[in-house]
């Protein structure tokens, strides 16, 4: 059985629902019920139209949610969500923008799952991120569409939904793999060097895009969020100069041998030199993710 085959499987068993409920109480936001049959009706192998799970969000955001058929195709929503973080189904980048605000409404949590469900929720996105950063390879990027734009969204926004951002966090560096020590360098890269100057994210271009990912950006139409205040303490405790630092060293000696090591030297050579920078957006971080996203003035990097 393959990764993502597996995970949805626990997922389904986790969440306890593997028939639908008997009777659908959810009402259509625009009348008409017809994707909730279908999307209700899906065996787990099968795959959910793009436009069906569209038009399921709009149900949750706009009507009284049926909690029992929440339960019996959240499955459904988050393999959605995983194939589009995964890059293996592009189509469903539509759904996930309004997925995302679903999952950000404290009330879908509290009163429509139980503990259990919410935890194997949290825990099919984390490790679903995780495997994601396990598979990142390469040290040079260009343009919006790179790969590695899609986890650290996916991290950043997770911060926004779930308050156990400490498990991901922690996660992401525990496992001496390849891919976590090559997510290292991308991700602390944005927080050395000044975006014209990051040797591994070419700088944004009005054709293509690009240039480092922005750390405090969130995905989906989350435009009135910030990070839940657990998160944000925990990042305080763990986001120092020292700590990014060991990251860094322990990720580049991890990578000796590997064709993104030279850049990945360059960069931890470059530490002296930047740790000024990096020790301003260590701080400037926290108060960046802390902030509503919807102001009136767009977040940046002070320098």
């Amino acid at each position: 059985m393959s990764i993502d085959a597996n995970r949805g499987t626990m997922l389904r068993r986790a969440l306890g629902r593997a028939a639908p409920p008997d009777r659908i109480i959810q009402k259509a936001f625009d009348g008409d019920d017809r994707h909730l049959r279908r999307l209700s009706r899906l065996l787990p192998e099968e795959r959910a139209e793009v436009k069906d799970l569209w038009e399921y969000m709009q149900d949750l955001l706009y009507t009284e949610v049926d909690g029992a058929l929440l339960a019996h195709l959240l499955p459904v929503c988050l393999e959605g969500w995983r194939e589009d973080l995964r890059g293996t189904h592009r189509g469903y980048a539509g759904f996930v923008e309004h997925f995302y605000p679903v999952l950000a409404d404290r009330k879908v949590f509290k009163e429509h799952l139980t503990p259990k469900q919410s935890a194997a929720v949290s825990d099919f996105m984390r490790e679903s991120i995780l495997d994601e950063i396990d598979d990142q390879r390469g040290l040079a990027f260009q343009g919006t569409m790179s790969r590695p734009y899609r986890w650290i969204r996916a991290l950043t926004t997770y911060g926004v939904l779930l308050p156990d951002v400490e498990r991901l966090w922690t996660g992401r560096w525990s496992r001496n793999t390849v891919g976590r020590a090559v997510a290292a360098v991308q991700y602390v890269s944005c927080l050395m060097y000044a975006d014209n100057e990051n040797p591994i994210f070419a700088p944004w271009t009005r054709e293509g895009g690009g240039g480092p990912p922005v750390l405090w950006e969130f995905e989906g139409h989350l435009y009135q969020h910030r990070w839940l205040e657990t998160n944000v303490d925990f990042l305080r405790r763990v986001l120092t100069v020292q700590a990014v630092s060991d990251l860094l060293a322990r990720a580049v000696e991890r990578l000796v041998g590997q064709p993104e090591h030279s850049v990945a030297a360059e960069v931890l050579g470059d530490l002296p030199l930047c740790s000024e920078t990096l020790d301003a957006r260590c701080s400037e971080l926290l108060r960046l993710l802390a902030t509503t996203q919807g102001t009136s003035t767009p977040l940046a990097w002070s320098g």
